[in-house]
C-alpha cells in the first residue's frame, strides 16, 4: 500500500498525543507575530516571508519538512507547489484541510474543517423562465433574508473559515442589495463568484462587479445557437444578451466561465459550446449534471441516458487530455472514474478531475489520492444556502438540514446527521455501495435523492449500474 494513502497508519500517527498537540499548535496564532505557524510555513515555502519569530519558527520548519516530503513523494514540481501556496485562498483551504485532520483524522474521502465552497441562492427573483431551474425561480412569495441578515450570514461564512462564496439564484443581480452584500464578502477575505444568466451583465453592472472585486463570473449557456438557448430560457433574445454580457466581463478582465447543463435537448451542441467558449477566450467551461429537481422535474424525460452521459464524459476527458487554454470542469462525479479508466499504465502523468474543480495533472504515484478527493462533495466539501437561509447539501439537493436565522453554519456543518451520512461512503447502498470507484466518485447524491427520495442509493445515471446491476 502507498505510504501516503495508508489510512490506518496515518490515523494511528494522528492520534498520538505529540502529533495531536503539534497539529493544534500549528493552527494557533503566535503571541509574538500574531500569525499561525502554518501560515508562516506556507509563506516561507512560497518565498513570500522568512519569519524570524522565535516562537513559531521551529514549528514552521517542521511543517516545511512535511511539505517537502509530500511534494517529493507525489513527484510534484516545487515551483508549482510554491505558486499554489502564494495564493491566499489556497492557504485558507489548506488550513481547513489541516484542521480537518486534527478534528476527524485521515479519512477516505477527506473531511475538512469548513467547506471549501458555499453556494448561496441569493434570491428567487429571476427575469427568465428556464425549463431546468432547480430553484423554481420566479416564485417570490417566500420570505428572503433581509440585507442585515444577509450581512450576518457573510460574517458567519468568513469567520468559520470557508474559502469561497458563490452567489447564485434565481438571478442575483435582480436583488437590489447584491453589490452591497457581495462587496462585504470580498472585504471579509472570501473568494467571491457570481452565477448568472448573463442578460443583466450590462456595462454598468459589470463595472460595479469589477469595482467591488468579484473574482469570477459564471454564465449559463444552454446551446450553441439562439434557437436552443432561447427556447430553454423562455425568452427571445436571451442568447445575444448573454454573449454580450460575457464580452463585457472580458473587457473588464474578470475571470469568466460558460456553464452548460447537459440534457437530451442540447447534447449534440455541447462540443460546439466548448469550441465557442475557447474561441471567445473564455477562461473556464463547466458541464453541469442534470438533476430533475425544481422545474427540472417537468422535463425528466430530457435526462440523458447512462450511455449518453458516459459518451459525453469520455468526450470531456479526451478534451482534458489535449492542450487547451480553457479550463474544463464538470459537476458529474463519474468523470473521475472515466479519467482513471482511460489512463494507460505507460503514461507517466494522470489527469485527475478534482471534485467539481479544475482537473490537474498529477504523477501516477499520486493516483491513490483520488480516493481522498472523493467525487461528489455535497455536504462534505461544500454546501448550499437558500434565499430564506436554509442550509442544504447542495443547490440541486433540496433537503433542509438547518437555518442560519436560528443556527450557526459551523454547528450545522459539524453536527448534521445528513452531512455525516454523505461523508461516509460505507453507508452507500446498491451498486454505488459495492463499486470499486465509490471513493473516487460516490455517484451523484442529488440525483439519487431526486429519483428515489433516498440520498444513499445508487445514482441512476451511471453506466456501471446498468452493466453490473444494483
Amino acid at each position: 500500500m502507498n505510504l501516503l494513502t495508508n489510512q490506518k497508519l496515518w490515523n494511528a500517527v494522528l492520534k498520538t498525543p505529540p502529533v495531536k498537540w503539534m497539529l493544534k499548535t500549528t493552527l494557533k496564532k503566535c503571541p509574538e507575530c500574531n500569525r499561525t505557524p502554518l501560515e508562516t510555513a506556507l509563506d516561507n515555502y512560497a518565498g513570500k516571508n522568512h519569519s524570524k519569530c522565535s516562537s513559531c519558527g521551529l514549528y514552521a520548519r517542521v511543517i516545511g519538512f512535511w511539505i517537502d516530503f509530500i511534494q517529493k513523494a507525489l513527484a510534484v514540481e516545487k515551483s508549482r507547489v510554491s505558486k499554489l501556496f502564494a495564493d491566499s485562498y489556497t492557504r485558507r483551504a489548506i488550513k481547513s484541510i489541516v484542521s480537518g485532520f486534527a478534528e476527524f483524522g485521515f479519512n477516505r474521502p477527506i473531511q475538512i474543517h469548513a467547506p471549501f465552497l458555499v453556494v448561496w441562492n441569493f434570491t428567487y427573483k429571476c427575469n427568465l423562465n428556464c425549463k431546468h431551474c432547480y430553484l423554481d425561480a420566479g416564485n417570490i412569495s417566500k420570505m428572503e433574508l433581509s440585507t442585515e441578515e444577509a450581512m450576518k450570514v457573510v460574517d458567519q461564512i468568513a469567520d468559520f473559515g470557508v474559502t469561497s462564496l458563490a452567489f447564485s439564484g434565481g438571478e442575483p443581480l435582480m436583488r437590489k442589495d447584491f453589490f452591497e452584500v457581495a462587496h462585504h464578502a470580498v472585504d471579509a477575505g472570501l473568494y467571491v463568484s457570481l452565477a448568472t444568466n448573463g442578460t443583466l451583465l450590462n456595462e454598468e453592472n459589470v463595472r460595479k462587479l469589477k469595482e467591488i472585486g468579484i473574482h469570477y463570473v459564471e454564465v449559463s449557456l444552454d446551446g450553441a445557437n439562439a434557437k436552443t438557448h432561447d427556447f430553454f430560457r423562455g425568452k427571445t433574445g436571451a442568447f445575444d444578451q448573454t454573449l454580450q454580457g460575457l464580452k463585457n466581463c472580458m473587457d473588464k478582465n474578470i475571470c469568466t466561465c460558460i456553464a452548460v447543463t447537459g440534457t437530451k435537448n442540447n447534447l449534440t451542441e455541447i462540443p460546439a459550446v466548448l469550441e465557442m467558449a475557447e474561441n471567445m477566450g473564455i477562461d473556464r467551461f463547466t458541464l453541469f449534471n442534470f438533476i430533475p429537481t425544481g422545474r427540472g422535474k417537468d422535463i425528466i424525460a430530457a435526462d440523458p441516458s447512462p450511455q449518453e452521459r458516459e459518451e459525453l464524459l469520455r468526450f470531456l476527458n479526451k478534451k482534458l487530455s489535449e492542450d487547451h487554454k480553457i479550463a474544463i470542469l464538470s459537476t458529474t462525479p463519474q468523470l473521475a472514474r472515466v479519467a482513471l479508466q482511460s489512463h494507460s499504465s505507460t503514461q507517466e502523468d494522470l489527469l485527475m478531475p478534482l471534485a467539481h474543480m479544475e482537473a490537474v495533472k498529477i504523477s501516477k504515484r499520486a493516483k491513490a489520492l483520488a480516493d481522498f478527493i472523493g467525487g461528489c462533495g455535497a455536504g462534505r466539501l461544500y454546501c448550499a444556502i437558500s434565499p430564506e437561509g436554509n442550509v442544504q447539501p447542495c443547490v440541486f439537493f433540496p433537503l433542509v438540514v438547518g437555518n442560519l436565522k436560528t443556527e450557526r453554519l459551523e454547528d450545522i456543518w459539524f453536527n448534521s446527521p445528513v452531512f455525516q451520512d454523505l461523508r461516509d461512503r460505507e453507508k452507500l447502498k446498491g451498486r454505488c455501495g459495492k463499486c470499486e470507484y465509490k471513493f473516487v466518485c460516490g455517484g451523484c447524491r442529488a440525483r439519487a435523492f431526486a429519483y428515489h427520495d433516498d440520498y444513499l442509493v445508487s445514482d441512476p445515471g451511471c453506466i456501471k449500474k446498468l452493466s453490473e446491476g444494483d
